[in-house]
């Protein structure tokens, strides 16, 4: 259903709305292009910003600037890991809307605080030139084996961020007797980390390492697409574990309705169908007939949420071990 006719009116006698995200500036054009033709009295200003850290690098900018008195974001876009500590920090605040009951309770969240945007399932890879079929790992305990000792990249364990999460989402399905197992035997293998993902599908790749343990689907169908050397690696025990970009509205934002527009549209099945037709941007909205939407890249193969309510009591445990074995 549409927004009331206030809050547009509202949003048009704003005129603007000031946005900070993760997602490259070139995929955000056609959303924000598609918006303005549906609102062309709202212009949007999109700035792509970090969130690898604690706290996040975007939320020290938005408390510094209202720190200073300076305008800041209306709206913020990031992966869920980061927005959990962003709404830690007090700085979003509660959204509630109609279309955000076409999202399953697993994928959204509960009390409004954020939406899902954009599907981010994380799977793994190898370089097939490096790695024949016959010696591929089959479960996640393979890892641990020294022959693969310096072979492994992953994302940085210690940075609390996606990365860190994913590997803190296995312990629930595998249990604490085999997640142990696993997470001290993948740290004894001296794993490389870097911060970015791309990085992770350059080491994999170029023959730095053979094996990436965090790779985003959509980075292994461009680096496919190129015809790099990659392959997906698929481990028996380890489901497809998604996660989401999300978009909350900030707390200190000069352009409350404005925002609050931008996420209705973002979330409606009509932004949902815009950004499942950018190149490998799967929509996170559930029965999108869109070219990427999660349906048709992954078939019937088994996916989990994560964070989900299973990992959330260990979660805090989990990184703090993740800080001592992976430093």
């Amino acid at each position: 259903m549409s927004l009331q006719r206030s809050t547009i009116e509202r949003a048009e006698k704003e005129g603007k709305v000031l946005i900070y995200g993760t997602v490259e500036k070139d995929e955000f054009a056609g959303w924000k292009k598609a918006f303005e033709r549906k609102y062309p009295s709202i212009e949007i200003d999109y700035r792509r910003e970090y969130v690898y850290g604690t706290p996040p690098p975007m939320a020290k900018k938005i408390m510094q600037e209202i720190k200073e008195g300076k305008e800041t974001a209306d709206a913020v876009i990031a992966t869920v890991p980061p927005m959990m500590q962003i709404r830690e920090l007090n700085l979003i605040s509660k959204v509630k809307l109609e279309e955000a009951e076409a999202y399953p309770e697993d994928v959204r969240q509960k009390d409004g605080y954020w939406f899902p945007i954009v599907s981010i399932p994380i799977v793994q890879i190898y370089n097939p030139k490096l790695v024949s079929k016959k010696e591929l790992p089959k479960t996640a305990l393979d890892l641990t084996s020294p022959k693969w000792k310096d072979a492994i990249v992953l994302h940085d364990m210690t940075l609390g961020t996606l990365g860190a999460y994913w590997l803190a989402s296995l312990r629930p399905i595998f249990g604490e007797k085999k997640w142990g197992k696993f997470v001290h035997g993948l740290a004894a293998n001296k794993p490389k980390a870097f911060p970015l993902y791309d990085n992770i599908v350059d080491s994999v790749t170029s023959g730095e390492t053979r094996i990436g343990l965090t790779t985003l689907l959509h980075d292994l169908m461009k680096a496919k697409e190129a015809k790099r050397n990659i392959a997906r690696l698929t481990l028996k025990d380890v489901p497809i574990l998604t996660s989401f970009n999300a978009i909350a509205k900030t707390n200190a934002g000069k352009h409350p309705a404005s925002a609050g527009l931008v996420i209705d549209f973002l979330i409606s099945s009509s932004g949902q169908k815009k950004i499942g037709s950018t190149y490998v941007r799967i929509p996170a909205r559930p029965g999108i007939d869109a070219p990427y939407s999660i349906d048709k890249l992954v078939r019937k193969e088994k996916t989990v949420v994560f964070p989900n309510t299973l990992m959330l009591p260990s979660v805090l445990d989990s990184i703090k071990l993740f800080g001592k074995l992976f430093k």
